[in-house]
């Protein structure tokens, strides 16, 4: 397993009906909306960056502030480091997201006019730019099929049995080939805020209380370290 676990092997082969069951309960049991949601592009990629190893309300707040002061490339791309480090307190590693938030509104200016691209490669041609922020990109912003693939998502899938895989590239790959598409846009969201309710990373997971615990592979393997 991911994240310190052994990995575990299967032979079982997942069906879409099984990815949709278990879709469908995360759904009842996780509720509400989150720090990015569907909305004008140039809003939906700076809260995304934002997000970026930080929690949903954080994330919400510090977007807010950042954006009532840039509300748009053009704004951003003059804006005072210094000033952008302080509004984005709050936000993990900010320091790092300053520069790159200017660096990648001056871009966005000089390359597309202000215009946010709606293309995964280009968009992963931005500084700090994955994939992860770039599927995220197409999913709110141009409500395209687009499945973004964070650490939560990848240690679940692999949990749950749907795949192998050891990085989130390959997962999504993976993914990709497996789930039905209607299931992608929403499986992020799902997925991150079942690993930090239930499915936790840092210490064994909280398998007694796991609401699709019967369709998880790690979850029904004896030996396999749960509370």
């Amino acid at each position: 397993m991911i994240d310190g676990d052994k990995a575990m092997k299967t032979e079982a082969k997942v069906t879409p009906e099984q990815m949709r069951t278990v879709m469908e309960i995360l759904a009842a049991t996780y509720r509400g909306r989150g720090a990015v949601e569907l909305g004008e592009p140039y809003r939906v990629l700076v809260s995304t960056v934002i997000s970026q190893r930080t929690r949903e309300e954080q994330t919400a707040a510090v977007s807010r502030r950042v954006l009532a002061h840039y509300p748009d490339v053009a704004s951003l791309a003059v804006a005072d480091e210094q000033a952008l480090l302080g509004l984005l307190a709050g936000s993990e590693y900010r320091e790092a997201k300053a520069p790159r938030l200017v660096a990648m509104a001056k871009i966005l200016l000089e390359k597309y006019g202000g215009r946010i691209p709606d293309d995964i490669d280009a968009l992963l041609a931005l500084p700090g730019i994955g994939r992860k922020t770039a599927n995220c990109v197409l999913i709110y912003a141009f409500n395209r099929e687009a499945i973004c693939v964070d650490t939560h998502l990848h240690k679940i899938a692999n949990r749950l049995g749907w795949v192998t895989t050891k990085t989130p590239e390959q997962t999504e790959k993976a993914l990709k080939i497996l789930m039905p598409r209607d299931l992608w846009a929403g499986s992020n969201r799902l997925f991150l805020q079942h690993g930090r309710a239930v499915c936790l990373s840092g210490a064994p997971p909280l398998c007694s209380r796991c609401p699709v615990r019967p369709w998880c592979v790690y979850g029904q393997e004896p030996t396999a370290r749960k509370r």
